[in-house]
């Protein structure tokens, strides 16, 4: 069976990352640890939950520099991964939960059978929209367009596109240091660009589905997040585009 790590960004949302872990372990799927990346702050009520996570099942605990970044959180966690012997990376966050336990051959069966496969997103209920599109960039913005081929292999639908949402089972190979540091929000775009021009796959289905834990963070973590235009205007500089995104029909 296949070693599957299940990488886990936390800041500043505790309550929600609670929840988040303890939806893993009442869904536990075999042969699978959960890597948590703490870049908050350590408190003896933290400790004391993440060493009961332990006690339940496989999962390591990293903190981080406060503030370092999902970026820098993430590239961490899937180096890791890859150290510690783990093919796949299932991407994951603070906020999104399981709502069953999941068998995931089928779609690493699905990535195998070709070299250029990397990664398949899943279906995230209560996110506030779709994001299964394929990309273009130029100089005004990335544009996003409709993905309207599909594949069905063994009975299941995938959709054939080039960004997802922020949950997916991915090749570890694929997105060693995908995500650019320098961008503590507004990362996700850019990462797929890069995917993109790594010249792997991307595709959706919806026989993984996890739900979005929608609950608001602290105030404090308000305040950090209401950083995201500052980080879009060095996206667009590093893209050299002028917006951001424009759906395109």
């Amino acid at each position: 069976m296949n070693k599957i790590a299940i990488i886990i960004t936390t800041f500043l949302r505790d309550t929600a990352m609670y929840k988040t872990v303890q939806s893993i372990i009442d869904n536990y799927p075999d042969n699978c640890i959960v890597l948590i990346a703490d870049q908050g702050y350590q408190t003896d009520e933290k400790t004391i939950t993440y060493d009961y996570f332990k006690s339940q099942m496989p999962c390591e605990v990293y903190y981080l520099p406060f503030d370092c970044g999902l970026s820098y959180a993430r590239n961490f966690l899937v180096n890791k991964a890859k150290e510690l012997g783990y093919d796949y990376c299932l991407v994951s966050s603070d906020s999104i939960q399981f709502t069953e336990k999941y068998n995931f051959e089928p779609i690493i069966d699905f990535l195998k059978r070709e070299e250029n496969r990397g990664l398949v997103g899943g279906e995230l209920l209560q996110s506030k929209c779709s994001w299964e599109f394929n990309l273009e960039v130029d100089n005004i913005a990335i544009h996003l367009f409709p993905a309207n081929e599909n594949i069905i292999e063994n009975g299941i639908n995938y959709k054939k596109c080039e960004i997802v949402r922020n949950i997916f089972l991915a090749k570890t190979n694929t997105i060693i240091d995908l995500w650019d540091t320098e961008m503590k929000l507004g990362e996700h775009e850019l990462a797929f660009i890069e995917y993109k021009k790594r010249g792997y796959k991307v595709f959706w289905t919806d026989y993984l589905t996890f739900k979005k834990n929608n609950t608001a963070g602290s105030d404090e973590y308000r305040v950090y997040r209401g950083r995201l235009g500052d980080y879009l205007k060095i996206l667009k500089l590093k893209l050299g585009i002028a917006k951001w995104v424009i759906y395109e029909k």
